[in-house]
């Protein structure tokens, strides 16, 4: 079965989402990113943040944004978006690009 989701709810949907799976982390120095949220004790967290002076880049957990492109049926371009307008949203930043991946999430 099917659903039709408008695309405000999609995107109320996405962030309750995220705040759902990001909660519990807390923010720790990452080892290439500036700030990475994950779980204490744990090596990887789930996004990091690269925020230099100018520029600013979101990185997200590989397989955190599969769950969403997929769950949702959501193209790459369109779910990196939704990414971006949730971290504006929550943590007060001006995200200039979104990218998936494993390095940025590095714990120091």
């Amino acid at each position: 079965m099917k659903y039709i989701i408008t695309e405000s709810r999609l995107e109320n949907l996405i962030f309750k989402y995220l705040d759902n799976k990001l909660d519990g982390t807390e923010p720790m120095k990452g080892k290439y990113s500036d700030i990475v949220f994950g779980v204490p004790g744990e090596t990887m967290g789930l996004i990091g943040i690269e925020n230099p002076d100018w520029y600013t880049t979101l990185y997200i957990d590989t397989e955190l944004f599969k769950d969403i492109k997929l769950m949702f049926s959501l193209n790459s371009g369109s779910t990196l978006d939704l990414i971006k307008k949730y971290a504006k949203s929550r943590y007060n930043l001006d995200i200039n690009s979104v990218l998936f991946g494993d390095d940025q999430r590095v714990i120091k």
